[in-house]
């Protein structure tokens, strides 16, 4: 911390009125000729120790944060832009903080400074208004200060011969953030949001359509920042459009004319700077804020737009036209090919970067472009207007090739860039296609044998443009499902020829690899079967100079090459698996190119000749890593969950050597080891084991009396310790499942100690996917021991709590987030057995209920939440227990509606610009209006990616349950026989929603 601010911040405080004074003044100077240095350091460093990660204290007196507040905001109209900066920075971090408890007129302040008519100092408010929406208003505070802030930000986004383009932009963006806020607020108080909303919208409208239909000349830099400007307007027309449509539906048409005038305008542009060869070289400036803003990044606002506008009911007109396919839904793909021509920096960077070019042209691409946003425009248009559709890339690919063969003519070595774009929004759209011309309505009609006549057959011969030559390759194969059968060898020969010719570029090689991938899964194999062994024997040869991307194509493609003929895949075994071998010790603790070697792993366990020698080489590998010193955890976890593959995939029961050779290698690293990964993946793989074969761990001994059963449970116990982390015991309750279903009799002796200890490892955790883990193995018992099981919970005791008062809260608190298609209906079908129980134990058993609204109101600050955590009723478990099961009734129900519904939208005939973004009425701030993809979503796609395909499971009678008859049957018995007053919980405890849904099940 910078000493003279220290000492001046002690001086404030002074009870001397002439020492606090010259404090006060020492701080002005301070702050205006040293900003950097002193009071920013020092608020983020010191200024609330409610700041974990950044604070070092001291923190300063009240006395000294009053001064500091009344001081800083002075700073906000300093005529220094870098003053003002710093003063903005330092004003949202106290703000962070303070507002609205601890400094309650900040507000009226900024908004001083926008009635002001000072450039300088509305520059200073809005940046600090900027943050504050996005971040410290809440939506409760909306209807106060919206109809203070809204107007002044319209006036200055109107002032335009007074504020900079980028001070309206931020006007904009602010607006934009309210109008997000609006619509969460419309959630609990829609008459409010609606009533706010709808007066201000059109005269926003109207300028936004104004500034969209203005274009700065002759001076580059204006007119870039323009550009920045336009970018905000769009972006908040696509949030208006998707929260409010409603009320902009009659002006949306207006407002796209101007929108669709940027694209159009600006594809010369973009070719000039973009595509072509020549010098011109794309412009860009940094705008006040440091962030650099160009026409391409207005381009990507535009597409945005397009993206979520184009199918809205009040824009269908512009597309289709009595079922035809206007011409300005021609132009539109016309000009959006355009922009999906390759660059010459992704020529440049696709040439010699094999990685780039496969992680750019994937479907699923992280890297954004004009190329990627151009399809994304796209893709809504053909599941909208699918027929319409079809006519219009028809003909615009028509007038794109024969514009094309022109300038070809004519000497323009660019020609083949828009055959290339061509043939990537065709490849792309080849599914939906392909579906359509099947479809015996004949909507869609697209002529795909002229084209591979005239475009695709010539341009696989266009050696010297190898983009062009491997898009063909890969545009053939899209379409491996319709190929005649008399060229479909021929283009199978042409692409193997093309990876196994040491003339090839990158390019070409990593089409046909791609081509070959598609042709291997999609086209019959006897079309394919003549060259799986060159497939096999190319992709080999580029495995020990493959990496990242590349790599992860050439390891997708044997896996669909191994399975075109398995007993072919088997001769070669010697040269396969080494070779995939080798590549995982060069990428051991790379997760993402594992998981493509573990699905090659699998692909050759399934082989029932593969799998022999698959073994025989495979065990001296793992037994050598294993047995090597210094190998990492991630190495041993890795190697663990190959082993795991091949006993998932294997026979049952297994060969001896998986009992004899790697069984007690596998245990003795669960004992030795503290990583996580390694614990995760030796549970995982000692499941597999006892799914498979139960009976060998069971027989087999270590010589000193101890089996496999009691190395595994010695295991299960070590990881029910409470000192362990959830995560590394993550998969012990599977695990136990399994042990109980397959050798429920001779672990009897034990079960109630380790049962014991499940119930004291869930009263020390609160992670979801653990808690799941953990209330699943009851759940199978309940189902499969009921009485048995009940008796244990109630008798049970654990520092003065049955097993029952511990499991029942942990079940219903997270009964709803609990994952997995099988989990699922175990939970639910253990839960309705445990209410029709009549016992004294269950029914004066209380858990959660509701939340208890604040009784002091207001906003809830975080202060606010952290002194008074949220308070819940209590209800009685079998009322809490039919509550879920009705609410579970209701997703059931709901999840058969889906496909309708997902066909109406489909459709394009709804306008679902009329509907309200719903289920955020909860979140209290605009920080936390997005999605996050956390682990818990991952462990729930791998829960279903096994149960998917796990025959057994798919055998057992749960899986096959049809969850929505079970429940209607469960509450019609409960209805009849009034079980466990049934008819008094519904009345006392439902909400009228669980009400409803209830009286129309039962009903139907």
């Amino acid at each position: 911390m910078d000493q003279a601010v220290y000492e001046t911040l002690l001086q404030v405080g002074n009870p001397d009125g002439s020492i606090r004074s010259a404090a006060e003044q020492r701080l002005k100077e301070l702050e205006t000729t040293s900003p950097a240095l002193t009071l920013k350091t020092y608020v983020t460093n010191c200024w609330t120790t409610r700041d974990d990660e950044t604070f070092q204290g001291p923190e300063p007196s009240p006395e000294c944060k009053n001064a500091i507040r009344e001081i800083i905001v002075l700073g906000l109209g300093d005529r220094e832009s870098k003053i003002r900066v710093v003063s903005a920075y330092v004003v949202s971090k106290i703000a962070h903080d303070d507002f609205p408890e601890d400094w309650p007129n900040l507000f009226d302040v900024l908004v001083r400074y926008l009635k002001s008519n000072s450039v300088d100092g509305v520059h200073g408010a809005m940046r600090v208004l900027l943050e504050m929406v996005q971040r410290d208003i809440s939506i409760q505070q909306l209807p106060q200060i919206g109809p203070v802030l809204i107007p002044e930000l319209y006036t200055i986004l109107t002032s335009d011969n007074i504020y900079s383009f980028r001070t309206r932009g931020r006007a904009v963006n602010i607006f934009n953030s309210c109008v997000q806020m609006l619509n969460t607020l419309r959630d609990d108080n829609p008459e409010a949001a609606d009533e706010f909303i709808a007066p201000i919208l059109p005269q926003w409208m109207q300028a936004f359509h104004t500034i969209l239909a203005h274009h700065v000349q002759n001076d580059a830099k204006k007119a870039t920042e323009e550009y920045g400007l336009k970018m905000e307007v769009v972006r908040c027309i696509r949030t208006v459009s998707g929260e409010f449509g409603n009320y902009i539906r009659d002006i949306l048409p207006q407002l796209m004319e101007p929108i669709w005038g940027e694209v159009y305008n600006l594809r010369e542009r973009y070719i000039a700077e973009f595509v072509s060869d020549s010098d011109d070289v794309a412009e860009s400036f940094q705008d006040s804020d440091g962030n650099e803003i160009g026409f391409q990044s207005l381009l990507y606002s535009l597409f945005e737009f397009m993206e979520s506008a184009c199918t809205k009911k009040s824009l269908r007109h512009l597309f289709v036209n009595n079922g035809a396919a206007t011409s300005f839904f021609e132009e539109v793909i016309y000009v959006l090919i355009v922009y999906m021509q390759i660059t010459q920096e992704q020529m440049e960077t696709w040439s010699t970067d094999a990685n780039q070019y496969v992680a750019d042209e994937e479907d699923g691409t992280f890297t954004y472009s004009a190329r990627v946003a151009s399809w994304d425009v796209l893709t809504p248009l053909q599941d909208s207007f699918p027929g319409p559709f079809a006519a219009a890339l028809q003909a615009a690919v028509q007038r794109h090739i024969t514009e094309s063969n022109a300038v070809r003519a004519q000497g323009n070595n660019s020609w083949w860039k828009i055959q290339e774009a061509c043939l990537l929004a065709i490849g792309r759209s080849a599914e939906d296609l392909i579906d359509g011309l099947k479809d015996e309505s004949h909507t869609v009609q697209f002529d795909l044998k002229s084209l591979f006549d005239h475009v695709v057959l010539e341009s696989m011969n266009q050696t010297a443009f190898p983009f062009l030559q491997g898009r063909a390759f890969v545009f053939a194969s899209e379409f491996a499902k319709v190929l005649p059968t008399e060229m479909a060898s021929q283009y199978v020969m042409a692409a193997v020829n093309a990876l196994q010719s040491p003339a090839s570029s990158i390019p070409v090689k990593i089409s046909a690899l791609r081509a070959l991938n598609n042709y291997c899964k999609d086209l019959d194999p006897q079309y394919s079967a003549p060259y799986q062994v060159n497939i096999l024997e190319g992709a080999c040869q580029l495995l020990p100079d493959a990496s990242e991307e590349s790599l992860m194509l050439l390891l997708q493609s044997l896996c669909s090459a191994v399975k075109i003929n398995g007993e072919v895949a088997a001769k070669y075994e010697y040269v396969l698996t080494p070779a995939v071998l080798e590549t995982w010790k060069k990428f051991p603790t790379d997760s993402i190119i594992t998981s493509y070697i573990l699905d090659l792993f699998e692909s050759f366990a399934e082989n029932p000749a593969y799998f022999p020698p698959l073994c025989a080489r495979s065990f001296p590998f793992f037994d050598q890593v294993f047995k090597t010193p210094g190998n990492t955890p991630a190495v041993l976890a890795s190697v663990v969950d190959l082993l795991t593959s091949l006993v998932r995939y294997g026979p049952s029961p297994l060969p001896n050597e998986f009992t004899e050779q790697m069984f007690p290698i596998v245990m003795q690293l669960g004992w030795s080891s503290e990583d996580e990964d390694v614990l995760q993946s030796v549970q995982e793989c000692l499941k597999q084991y006892i799914i498979k074969d139960s009976d060998h761990i069971i027989q087999w001994n270590d010589g000193a009396g101890k089996s496999g059963l009691d190395y595994v449970i010695h295991f299960v116990a070590r990881l029910l310790e409470p000192k362990n982390s959830a995560s590394e015991s993550l998969f012990v309750g599977d695990l136990i499942v399994n042990l109980i279903k397959k050798a429920g009799n001779n672990i009897a002796s034990v079960l109630p100690e380790l049962l014991n200890a499940v119930l004291i490892r869930l009263q020390n955790t609160d992670y979801q996917p653990f808690v799941q883990s953990l209330v699943l193995v009851f759940a199978h018992l309940i189902i499969q021991q009921q009485d048995t099981v009940f008796q244990f919970l109630c008798t049970t005791n654990i520092n003065g709590r049955s097993g029952l008062e511990i499991l029942l809260p942990m079940w219903c608190d997270y009964f709803g987030s609990f994952s997995g298609y099988y989990s699922l209906k175990v939970s639910a079908i253990a839960l309705s057995k445990l209410f029709l129980i009549n016992d004294p134990h269950l029914q004066n058993l209380t858990v959660r209920g509701d939340i208890v609204a604040n009784p002091e109101g207001g906003i809830v600050t975080r202060s606010k939440a952290k002194r008074n955590p949220e308070q819940y009723t209590a209800i009685p478990v079998q009322a809490k227990i039919i509550r879920l099961l009705v609410d579970d009734l209701q997703n059931n129900m709901t999840s058969e509606q889906q496909g309708q519904a997902e066909e109406v939208e489909s459709v394009g005939d709804d306008d679902w610009e009329d509907e309200p973004t719903s289920g955020l009425a909860q979140i209290q701030y605009l920080s936390g209006l997005y999605y996050l993809r956390n682990k818990t979503d991952m462990l729930a796609e791998l829960d279903d990616d096994y149960e998917e395909n796990n025959p057994e499971l798919k055998d057992d009678p749960i899986y096959q349950t049809d969850m929505k008859a079970y429940l209607l049957d469960f509450f019609r018995n409960c209805t009849t026989h009034n079980t466990n007053n049934f008819m008094e919980i519904c009345q006392q405890h439902l909400d009228e929603l669980q009400k409803e849904t209830l009286n129309i099940a039962l009903k139907n």
